[in-house]
C-alpha cells in the first residue's frame, strides 16, 4: 500500500529496458534496482519501468512515449555490436532522426580494436542519432577520462546492459546529468500488529497528512515486527508531525533492521534507555573482557567459536562491537565446530550470520577436541577464542572470565565474556538489541542440540481454541529453571 504526495515540483524518470534475453528469463535485470535507488539519492522520482523486446518499432514508440512523459528517460541494453543491438536506431526513429557514424566514436573504435575496417560489427558502436550528445565524465575509480561515453538525445539517455558497465557509468556521471535540488527525506516506523489492523488509523494519518508519502509493508517472517510503514516527504519537519501522531495513535516498537553497524554505540545507546540495572552491570562487565582480552592479544590470534545458539549470538555480538570499534574494516576470526546431525534451520542462520557480521569463519568436524587441534593446526596464530558459556551450563561452575585449556587439550585461552548472564538476560539483550536468532527459538525451542535430542521446551506447550499444541517462544519461558527441559 502506497500513497502519493506531491506538493513541490519533482523531477521525473522512466526507465526502458530493452532486451529479449530480460523477457524471456534467461538474463535476471538488476539495473532497475540500482538506477531506482540511485536516482532516489539525486533526488528523482522514478515514475514507471518498461521491459520491451529487440524490436525496431516498440522501441521508438516507447521511448517516445516516456521522453513526452517523464523529466528523463534511461535505457538500458541494446548497445552492442551484434544484429539485436537496436537501441541507437531506436532512439534515432523516436525523434525523426537518422544514424550516422559519429567521428569521434568511429576513432575510438578503431584505436580499441585495431582496425580500419568500418565494414567490422565494432563501428556499430559508433552509429548514433545525427543530433546525439556525448556525455564524458571522469572514471572516479582511476582519475581517468571515462573510454566512452553516455549517449543522450534530448531528455534520453542510453545506458549499456550489462550492469558493471551501466553501474560505473552512473556512479561517474549521475550527478552531473541527474542532479537535483530535491532531496527525499524518509523515516521507517515498525509495528507488532499486522497491516490490516492498522489500516483505519493509516488511512486517517494520509488525509491529514498530504505532504508525505507513505508506504505500508506487511512481513510474514520478522521476529520483531509485522508491518513497515515508510514516510516519506521533502522536508523533516513535516515527517516528524506525521511521526509524532502516527506514535500517539498506532503504538509503534523500536527495531533496528541493521544492528551489526555501529554496534559499540547502538549498545551504548541501549544501556542508557534500559530500566534493567542487572543487564547494564552485565553487559558492561562483558565488554571489559572483551577489551582485556584484545590488550592481551593481537586480533589476529583471537578467534570466535560460533555455533548459532542464543548465547553464542549475544557473545559474538558483543566481541564484533568492540572489533569494529577498535580495528574497523578489519575480518574477525571464527570457527564452528559442526555435528553430524544439525537443524536445517540453524544451518541456514549460521551462513546468514557469517554474512552479516562479515566473519572470516572455517569449519571444523566436532567433537570439540580434535576440533580445536585441527583448528591451531589451520591457523597456529590462534592463542585465545571466546565461548558462549553461560551460568548453568554442563562445566561452567569450574570456569573463569579467563581461563587456560588444562590437560590434554590443544593449548588455547578460554574467553568466557557472558559467563554471569541468566537467561533472562539473554533474551532482553537479543531482544533489545533486534538480533537475528534460529527461528526455531520462536517455535518453542529454548535450548539447541541437534535433532535427535532437542525438543520444543513442554513448558511452553498450550492449547488452541482448536485444542491444536502449540509452543509460545522461548524469550516468554517463566521459569529459567526449565530451560534445558527440551532436551531429551
Amino acid at each position: 500500500m502506497t500513497s502519493q504526495a506531491h506538493q513541490v515540483q519533482i523531477k521525473t524518470a522512466g526507465i526502458v529496458i530493452i532486451g529479449d534475453e530480460i523477457l524471456k528469463g534467461q538474463t535476471q535485470d538488476t539495473n532497475t534496482y540500482f538506477l531506482a535507488q540511485n536516482l532516489r539519492k539525486l533526488g528523482v522520482s522514478l515514475e514507471r519501468v518498461s521491459v520491451i523486446a529487440d524490436d525496431l518499432d516498440i522501441i521508438a514508440a516507447e521511448v517516445k512515449n516516456f521522453s513526452n512523459n517523464f523529466d528523463y528517460v534511461l535505457t538500458s541494453g541494446g548497445i552492442g555490436p551484434t544484429h539485436d543491438d537496436l537501441t541507437f536506431e531506436g532512439v534515432a526513429r523516436a525523434f525523426d532522426l537518422e544514424v550516422e557514424h559519429n567521428v569521434r566514436l568511429v576513432d575510438l573504435c578503431k584505436a580499441w580494436f585495431k582496425t580500419e575496417d568500418m565494414n567490422q560489427p565494432c563501428f556499430k558502436m559508433a552509429l548514433l542519432p545525427s543530433q546525439a550528445n556525448l556525455n564524458f565524465g571522469t572514471d572516479k575509480a582511476t582519475g581517468k577520462p571515462m573510454l566512452y561515453p553516455i549517449v543522450s538525445v534530448e531528455n534520453v539517455f542510453i545506458f549499456p546492459g550489462i550492469p558493471e558497465l551501466l553501474q560505473r557509468a552512473f556512479n561517474n556521471l549521475g550527478e552531473t546529468l541527474f542532479k537535483t535540488d530535491t532531496k527525499f527525506l524518509s523515516s521507517v516506523v515498525y509495528f507488532s500488529i499486522d497491516e490490516l489492523s492498522l489500516t483505519t488509523r493509516l488511512n486517517q494519518l494520509v488525509k491529514s497528512h498530504p505532504g508525505v508519502t507513505f508506504g505500508s509493508y506487511p512481513s510474514w517472517s520478522n521476529q520483531y515486527y509485522k508491518t513497515k510503514i515508510t514516510l516519506e516527504a521533502v522536508s523533516v519537519d513535516i515527517i516528524e508531525a506525521a511521526k509524532t501522531e502516527m506514535k500517539d495513535m498506532m503504538e509503534p516498537i523500536s527495531f533496528d533492521p541493521s544492528p551489526m553497524s555501529n554496534s559499540y554505540d547502538k549498545i551504548q545507546e541501549f544501556l542508557k534507555h534500559t530500566t534493567d540495572d542487572n543487564l547494564v552491570e552485565v553487559v558492561d562487565k562483558s565488554l571489559k573482557v572483551v577489551e582485556e582480552c584484545f590488550a592481551k592479544y593481537e586480533p589476529e590470534s583471537v578467534s570466535v567459536c560460533f555455533n548459532g545458539g542464543k548465547d553464542c549470538i549475544v557473545m559474538l555480538h558483543l566481541v564484533h562491537a568492540w572489533h569494529q570499534k577498535t580495528f574497523p574494516g578489519r575480518k574477525l576470526k571464527s570457527f564452528y565446530i559442526s555435528e553430524k546431525k544439525t537443524f536445517s534451520e540453524v544451518d541456514s542462520f549460521m551462513d546468514a550470520t557469517i554474512s552479516r557480521y562479515n566473519l572470516s569463519n572455517s569449519v571444523f568436524e566436532g567433537p570439540m577436541k580434535p576440533a580445536l587441534a585441527k583448528m591451531l593446526e589451520v591457523d597456529p596464530s590462534v592463542e585465545a577464542t571466546f565461548l558462549g558459556v553461560r551460568i548453568g551450563d554442563p562445566g561452567s561452575q569450574y570456569l573463569d572470565s579467563f581461563s587456560p585449556t588444562d590437560g590434554d587439550w590443544p593449548k588455547l585461552m578460554r574467553v568466557n565474556p557472558i559467563l554471569a548472564w541468566t537467561y533472562k538476560d539473554i533474551w532482553a539483550f537479543l531482544r533489545g538489541m533486534s538480533l537475528p536468532y534460529p527461528t526455531l527459538y520462536d517455535q518453542g525451542y529454548t535450548s539447541l542440540g541437534n535433532p535427535d535430542n532437542t525438543i520444543p521446551n513442554p513448558a511452553l506447550s498450550f492449547l488452541t481454541e482448536k485444542g491444536e499444541e502449540r509452543f509460545k517462544p522461548a524469550y516468554m519461558l517463566e521459569d529459567p529453571t526449565l530451560e534445558r527441559q527440551g532436551r531429551i
